[in-house]
């Protein structure tokens, strides 16, 4: 199984949607895929169909030490999404499920890595969408962090996504006390607009930066109009014919090869 971690410290640029719909493409694929979302605004949890008022178990609860009351084996945490053309499976969050806790736990940074291991002939690949707006301090993160195989970044073509470009490499170099081998993996470019003189500019920028540190820029993700109304209905892009719906397809089959 394939772990891939969706980072970006800042949020709003995509690593839900991208999460998303990089799990359908694999599904209708014939894959058997494994999402977890350990960003605590649930965004991938409602967008593969779960509302907010979901009372099933979460991803806290398979995080915690195996001797506490309140532990349950991640098995009994993941939830099968039917969809017409393939299977997802997702271990969801709630809103209401901080993860501030896990901090008194010694070694709690292991515990996703430690449940994982036991799916690994299951899967044979694992999103996990990390959180936004918060640096690799975030417990979930640290988590995400050291169970990944592989940390692909998703960039939104403004400012403040561009500077959390720059910093990631100090975020992760923290994390080294617990996974050695820790880097960014890849970039992607998302929610682009080839109308937008700056959005062309930024991915220019990007592509740059990519050279000079030897870090490969995977396909453009372009922005489309309809994607607020398909997050709505818990749709993925690559329902709705667009440039969007090729370029997931195409980015699909790089991350995998990654």
């Amino acid at each position: 199984m394939k772990k891939i971690a969706l980072y970006n410290r800042k949020g709003g640029v995509g690593k839900s949607t991208t999460t998303i719909n990089l799990a359908h493409v694999y599904a209708r694929q014939g894959l058997r895929v494994l999402v977890i979302d350990a960003d605590d605004q649930a965004s991938t949890t409602n967008g593969l169909g779960l509302t907010d008022d979901y009372d099933g178990k979460v991803l806290l609860d398979c995080l915690m030490e195996e001797h506490d009351p309140f532990y349950v084996p991640i098995e009994q945490v993941i939830v099968t999404c039917e969809y017409e053309n393939g299977t997802i499976h997702l271990v969801p969050t709630r809103r209401s499920a901080s993860p501030t806790g896990l901090t008194s736990q010694l070694g709690y940074e292991y515990r996703l890595s430690e449940e994982l291991a036991r799916l690994e002939e299951f899967f044979d690949i694992c999103l996990i969408d990390c959180p936004g707006s918060t640096s690799a301090l975030n417990p979930y993160a640290r988590c995400a962090l050291v169970a990944q195989d592989r940390i692909i970044m998703p960039v939104q073509m403004q400012k403040f996504s561009m500077d959390a470009v720059y910093t990631a490499p100090e975020e992760l170099e923290e994390m080294k006390r617990y996974k050695a081998d820790i880097h960014i993996a890849a970039f992607i470019p998302t929610m682009v607009s080839a109308r937008s003189k700056g959005d062309v500019t930024t991915v220019e920028e990007l592509n740059e930066l990519g050279q000079e540190v030897g870090i490969p820029v995977l396909t453009t993700i372009p922005y489309i109009l309809k994607i607020q109304s398909l997050q709505r209905e818990s749709r993925p892009v690559i329902d709705h014919k667009s440039p969007a719906t090729d370029a997931y397809l195409q980015l699909a089959e790089e991350v995998r090869a990654l």
